[in-house]
């Protein structure tokens, strides 16, 4: 017999036990009392009935629980296997969907890779049409010039740096070329973006990257698109898009998202504040290299440099793509290189303040030597103490021997002395408003730009 005729053949079990116990108790009834005939006397058949109740109902009792228990076991039984069926079903149903979800997946992936390879040809085709030594030259020569002298001025129109975006967006290829560059990073964030797992980083529902974050351009959006946490397949494609961008166009292309400054506010300029969250979400200019000095030891030469004017740009924007830099240094030799323009010109004032001061300090102690010196006492000195009260400030030869009548000698001597004096104490003067000045530029500079102030101490060779 069968599991599904268990139930059956225990009811027949319990039937032929129930049975049995009514034929013996029935049995002992009659052994033990032996009476076997049929009485019209109440009493008797009540004493039979409570004889029958009082044995055959707990024993009754008892094969009715059994026959309970067991029934609620095989439904208990029973429900388990159609638990663990169940089971199994949703596991089948998981894996059919996870299954699914890959072959979605790699679709998806599949088509995302044609789309952006035929992007990425196009990109390139692009680039090897972009003419820029024009726009680089105008650029060039819009800012070196005046950054040659930038310690003598505080931050005005004339080093706005909307003259380079302006440059830029008279560029036809070159602003179509950013155009669709801006479209293919839009494109790899949209399709490869997730949610990320570890709220620790962000925001699990803010993390993924829609088409409606691209819907307004200001800070918020670009706060959302700079976000820290992007795939791996995001930093693979973004990664391959960067390797094919040369560095003459990566020059341009952190002017292109610059921040528009406080000077550029009539030439209803843009900034480009998507383009620039993108560029932070990608570091899309780690890759960008600049001419640097090394300022260990620096002269007027130095301050040549071919990338200046992109060094001071990039800082008109530092806090606002200074993720698009990585791992770069570029940033920080920015500052320096900014910091050492108005510390060079600081070091040789200071240097030019402290020679006036050594002169006009040997110039008052020859007046004092002098203005009692008799001519026998002049006699008396020897050669180099001679040449060394006669020497003019600076190296400049030196004063005539005294002739015949000395008193008239020491007097024009004297007065030429004290005309050295006067002009030493005004140059004195005019360098320490010179140090003054520039310090206030380099402060207003320092607290335009938002940079730190760095007192680096050089030489001058």
């Amino acid at each position: 017999m069968d599991k599904g005729n268990k139930p059956n053949r225990l009811l027949w079990i319990l039937g032929i036990a129930a049975v049995a116990a009514f034929l013996i108790i029935l049995g002992l009834y009659i052994a033990y009392f032996k009476n076997l005939s049929v009485t019209n006397d109440s009493a008797t058949w009540g004493t039979f009935g409570d004889y029958l109740g009082g044995t055959l109902n707990p024993i009754i009792s008892f094969l009715a629980l059994i026959g309970l228990l067991y029934t609620i076991h095989q439904q208990a039984q029973e429900m388990q296997a159609t638990r663990e069926e169940l089971k199994q079903a949703a596991e089948q149903q998981r894996q059919q969907v996870k299954q699914q979800s890959r072959q979605s997946e790699i679709f998806n992936l599949q088509q995302f890779e044609s789309s952006f390879f035929s992007l990425l040809e196009q990109h390139n085709e692009a680039v090897e049409k972009i003419e820029v030594e024009a726009t680089n030259e105008e650029i060039y020569y819009a800012y070196n010039d005046k950054l040659g002298g930038i310690a003598g001025c505080k931050p005005s129109e004339e080093l706005s740096n909307s003259h380079a975006i302006k440059s830029i967006n008279q560029h036809y290829e070159l602003k179509s070329y950013f155009n669709l560059l801006f479209q293919i990073l839009k494109f790899i964030s949209i399709s490869l973006s997730h949610n990320s797992k570890n709220s620790e980083l962000n925001n699990s529902e803010d993390s993924k990257i829609t088409i409606k974050d691209f819907d307004s351009d200001n800070k918020i959006s670009k706060k959302k698109l700079s976000q820290e946490y992007i795939t791996p397949r995001e930093r693979m494609y973004s990664g391959i898009l960067r390797s094919f961008i040369p560095n003459h166009i990566l020059k341009l292309l952190a002017l292109n998202c610059l921040t528009i400054d406080e000077f550029s506010q009539d030439y209803e300029l843009e900034t480009l504040y998507n383009f620039q969250g993108l560029l932070n979400r990608y570091a899309l200019l780690e890759q960008l290299q600049l001419s640097c000095t090394n300022l260990k030891k620096i002269d007027i030469s130095s301050l040549i440099n071919e990338d200046n004017a992109i060094h001071f740009l990039i800082l008109t924007s530092h806090i606002d793509i200074a993720s698009a830099f990585g791992n770069s240094n570029i940033l920080a030799k920015s500052k320096e290189f900014f910091n050492y323009r108005f510390n060079y010109w600081l070091t040789v004032k200071t240097k030019s303040l402290h020679n006036k001061q050594y002169e006009l300090k040997n110039i008052k102690r020859k007046i004092i030597r002098l203005e009692p010196m008799l001519c026998e006492e002049y006699e008396m000195l020897d050669i180099s103490e001679r040449k060394e009260l006669l020497i003019l400030p600076e190296g400049q030869n030196y004063f005539r021997q005294p002739d015949d009548n000395f008193n008239a000698w020491k007097q024009e001597y004297l007065e030429k002395l004290k005309n050295e004096k006067k002009y030493y104490e005004e140059k004195i003067n005019e360098i320490n408003a010179e140090l003054k000045q520039i310090e206030e530029n380099k402060k207003a500079w320092l607290e335009s730009l938002q940079i730190e102030d760095n007192r680096a101490i050089y030489s001058i060779s």
